[in-house]
């Protein structure tokens, strides 16, 4: 997919689970002038993405539209119009903090799902009975497909938050015993783990979760639930080489881009292309180019001697990792865990 930033502010930022945002350092640096992506850039990037064949082909299967908290940008609506046109397939991912179907940033989203857009989420425990679960309920009307993002700081932590979309789902009128299934599978196992081996390393983890899916269709809806575990970030945004959840392990990244190979493609808010999920805090520093300043060639050229760069320095990580170096960084600026 092309994961599109449209959007710095959001109102979680310093509250509650949200402390160590993996976005807010990087996006925080920009001026407050540069927090909202315009329609006008958002059409600059949408004439050059068609242009250059690696990106049209993954706005092909997806364009996300992300921040931030996507929904605070006050032209969210025609930026996703302007999206629309390059790919049938494009989603908004929102925090879903909002305070009812009364407000502006509410009947956005409505009329983006109504434009044909998917809406995806990610849960926050200490909002969801308020605020999340209604509107969830609403959008479960509105939309046929939906992604469920969930952040877990511990086994136990995301034994709760599975626990609440149990509930929800089981609960739900008319039924949906398909996600309900899949959710309660995903529950027992990790419920198991939180009253049994809370501190287990993450191969623990994996194994006994084993191959449980991450979609399901309950007649014409498909649900996709994606458990991410969190990481301490520092000051500068730069997150730590092992996770929250299993703090044991060095968190390797497989880069499909060092073999020529690229999954997901990340355009920043300036226009800078990074070919990962990320918003800066993995801070991988070969350029892929700029959507608002290179042309269709440029970019192009700047893929291919970026890759070789990266390929160059995840080479160095292997040999890091071997001598016990694992956490130093390489001249090509590689992030350490990235292989």
């Amino acid at each position: 997919m092309l994961s599109i930033f449209v959007e710095v502010s959001c109102g979680r930022y310093l509250k509650d689970e949200c402390t160590f945002c993996h976005v807010y350092e990087p996006l925080m640096q920009m001026p407050k002038s540069d927090w909202h992506l315009t329609p006008a850039q958002a059409q600059l990037m949408a004439d050059k993405i068609k242009q250059v064949e690696v990106l049209n082909t993954l706005a092909q299967h997806e364009i996300n539209l992300t921040g931030g908290e996507a929904s605070q940008n006050p032209e969210i609506v025609d930026i996703f119009k302007i999206f629309k046109t390059v790919t049938p397939n494009v989603c908004l991912h929102t925090n879903l903090d909002i305070k009812s179907e009364e407000t502006k940033r509410w009947q956005k989203l409505v009329e983006i799902m109504q434009l044909g857009g998917r809406i995806d989420i990610t849960l926050y425990p200490t909002v969801w009975e308020e605020r999340q679960k209604s509107l969830l309920k609403e959008m479960m009307t509105l939309q046929n497909k939906l992604l469920v993002n969930v952040v877990f700081e511990s086994i136990s932590d995301l034994a709760m938050q599975l626990g609440l979309l149990v509930d929800f789902f089981n609960d739900l009128k008319p039924g949906v015993p398909e996600i309900a299934t899949l959710l309660n599978e995903y529950h027992g196992k990790v419920k198991y783990l939180a009253e049994n081996n809370p501190n287990c390393d993450e191969t623990i983890y994996t194994a006994h979760m084993g191959d449980t899916g991450s979609f399901t269709r309950s007649g014409d809806f498909i649900f996709g639930i994606n458990l991410l575990p969190a990481f301490g970030m520092d000051e500068q945004g730069q997150r730590a080489m092992t996770s929250n959840p299993f703090p044991k392990n060095t968190y390797l990244l497989e880069c499909m881009a060092a073999r020529g190979s690229i999954e997901i493609m990340t355009v920043q808010q300036n226009g800078n292309m990074t070919p990962c999920c990320d918003v800066g805090n993995l801070k991988c520093l070969p350029a892929f180019g700029n959507l608002f300043e290179d042309s269709p060639e440029e970019i192009e050229t700047k893929f291919e001697a970026s890759r070789l760069k990266i390929e160059a320095g995840i080479h160095k990580n292997k040999v890091n990792l071997k001598s016990e170096k694992a956490g130093q960084w390489v001249e090509e600026g590689i992030p350490p865990y990235c292989l």
